[in-house]
C-alpha cells in the first residue's frame, strides 16, 4: 500500500509538468495484457488500470464550489496494481467437502476463517450453482479443524480464490457422480440433463427432484458427497537474471476523491470517493461493493489519521483513543464500480477483493490536496498539521 503513495505521487507530477489529464497520462502508461512486471513475470489475464481510471474519474462530476472562501476543492486520482493468493513457491492448497443430504439440500464444510468478507456465504453460492439448488439450500460450516477439511489461513487475499476453487471442484466431481444416476432415471442421454430449480432436468422438459436422485444414488451405492483439494498452479522456479511468476495473479483498479482543504488549519474534508475494480466475476455482488467500501475507509483512515506515535522505542498509540481510526463522520459514501473481465484465476474466473481497495485512497487524497492548495505530502498520514506546515503556517522548530 505504501509503493501507490509513491507511484501514483510521480504519475500526477509528471500529468502536472507535461500540462496532461491525470487520466490520459495514466491511460498513455498503464500496464497491459502481456506486458511483464520488473519482476519477470508476464501478466496473462486482463488488466483494467485504463479502463478503471477513466470510469472513476468521470463519476465524480462536476466539481462543487467550496463551502467558504478560505476552504479549497481538488480532485486527486490513483490506480493500482495488488496481487491475491500467496507467492507461487509456497505451493498452497485448500479443501472443500460438498455433499447431498438426502432431502436434496446441500451441505459444504471447509476451514474457511469467515472475518466478515463474506466468503461463507460465496462459497454457498459456487456451489448453489454447480448443483442447481437455491443458495438458501445450502448449509455451510466453517473455521472448526476438527468438523472440516483445511483450507488455509483468511490472508493475501486468498479465500474466495484458493478455497472458491475447492469448493467448485468438489461440487462438479458431485454432479458428475450423481447426473448419470438422474439420467437413467428420466431415460436420457447423460449430455441432455443438467441440474437445475432443485431438479434434475433433462431436454424435454422431464424432471426428477434431486431428493428421489439422492434416494436412487443410495440404493445403488453412489457418492453423494465430495472431498475436493485445490492446488494452485506452483509456476517455475525464479530465474535470479530475468525473474519470473511470483504471484498467482492481480487485481487492478483506481479511486477519484474531492476533497476540501482549509488553506488557514490545513484541515481535509473528502467529500466525495469513487472506488472502481476488475474483480473478474463478482460472485456475491453485495458483498464486492461492500469489500470495496470497507477497503477504501480503511484506505482513508490510513491515509488521514492513524499513526502509531513512537518516543524513544516507546509505542505511545496504545489504544483507539490514541490511534485514530475513521468514523461514518469522517468519510463520504463510497461509491464502488464493479468491472467484470472474467479473467480472473478464481472460481467462474472470479479475482480477489480482499486488500486491493485500501491502496489508492492515501494516493488520491494527496494528489487532490496538490491540487486544492498546490503542495505535494509525502509523508502518512497527511494530519492537518502535516498540511499547514506545507502551507507555510506552521513555524518549523
Amino acid at each position: 500500500m505504501q509503493m501507490v503513495l509513491g507511484y501514483e505521487s510521480q504519475m500526477d507530477r509528471i500529468a502536472r509538468r507535461l500540462e496532461m489529464d491525470p487520466v490520459a497520462i495514466r491511460a498513455l502508461n498503464a500496464l497491459r495484457k502481456g506486458d511483464r512486471l520488473p519482476i519477470g513475470q508476464e501478466l496473462d489475464t486482463h488488466v483494467a488500470v485504463a479502463e478503471a481510471a477513466q470510469q472513476v474519474w468521470a463519476a465524480l462530476g462536476p466539481r462543487r464550489a467550496p463551502s467558504t472562501p478560505s476552504h479549497r476543492i481538488g480532485r486527486g486520482l490513483a490506480c493500482n496494481i495488488q496481487s491475491y493468493g500467496r507467492i507461487v513457491w509456497l505451493h498452497d492448497w485448500a479443501s472443500a467437502w460438498v455433499g447431498f443430504e438426502m432431502d436434496g439440500s446441500v451441505v459444504v464444510r471447509t476451514g474457511v476463517p469467515d472475518l466478515g468478507g463474506g466468503q461463507a456465504s460465496s462459497l454457498c453460492q459456487i456451489a448453489a450453482e454447480v448443483l442447481g439448488v437455491d443458495p438458501d439450500q445450502v448449509s455451510v460450516h466453517i473455521a472448526d479443524s476438527a468438523l472440516t477439511p483445511l483450507a488455509g489461513t483468511t490472508t493475501a487475499t486468498r479465500q474466495l480464490y484458493m478455497s472458491g476453487n475447492a469448493v467448485l471442484h468438489a461440487a462438479t466431481q458431485l454432479r458428475r457422480h450423481i447426473v448419470p444416476v438422474a439420467a437413467q432415471m428420466l431415460a436420457a442421454p447423460r449430455d441432455s440433463v443438467e441440474l437445475r430449480e432443485g431438479a434434475a432436468v433433462d431436454s424435454a422438459g422431464r424432471r426428477a427432484p434431486l431428493a428421489a436422485v439422492m434416494k436412487e444414488c443410495a440404493r445403488l451405492g453412489v457418492p453423494r458427497s465430495h472431498l475436493g483439494l485445490y492446488h494452485a498452479p506452483a509456476g517455475d522456479p525464479i530465474d535470479l537474471e530475468r525473474g519470473g511468476r511470483v504471484f498467482p495473479d492481480y487485481t487492478f483498479g483506481a479511486h477519484a476523491v474531492e476533497v476540501e482543504v482549509d488553506a488557514e488549519t490545513g484541515a481535509v474534508a473528502v467529500l466525495r470517493h469513487v472506488a472502481c475494480h476488475d474483480v473478474g466475476r463478482a460472485i456475491n455482488p453485495q458483498s464486492v461493493e461492500g469489500q470495496i467500501q470497507g477497503g477504501a475507509v480503511m484506505g482513508l483512515g490510513y491515509g488521514l489519521m492513524e499513526e502509531v506515535v513512537v518516543d524513544r522505542g516507546v509505542n505511545l498509540s496504545t489504544s483507539l483513543a490514541t490511534y485514530l481510526v475513521p468514523t461514518s463522520l469522517d468519510v463520504p459514501d463510497v461509491e464502488p464500480i464493479v468491472l467484470q473481465s472474467g479473467e480472473g484465476k478464481g472460481p467462474f474466473g472470479a479475482r480477489g477483493i480482499g486488500e486491493p481497495p485500501i491502496g489508492p485512497p492515501a494516493a488520491a487524497v494527496a494528489n487532490a490536496i496538490e491540487d486544492a492548495v498546490g503542495v505535494r505530502i509525502t509523508e502518512l498520514p497527511v494530519t492537518p498539521e502535516r498540511v499547514a506546515r506545507a502551507l507555510g503556517l506552521v513555524r518549523e522548530d
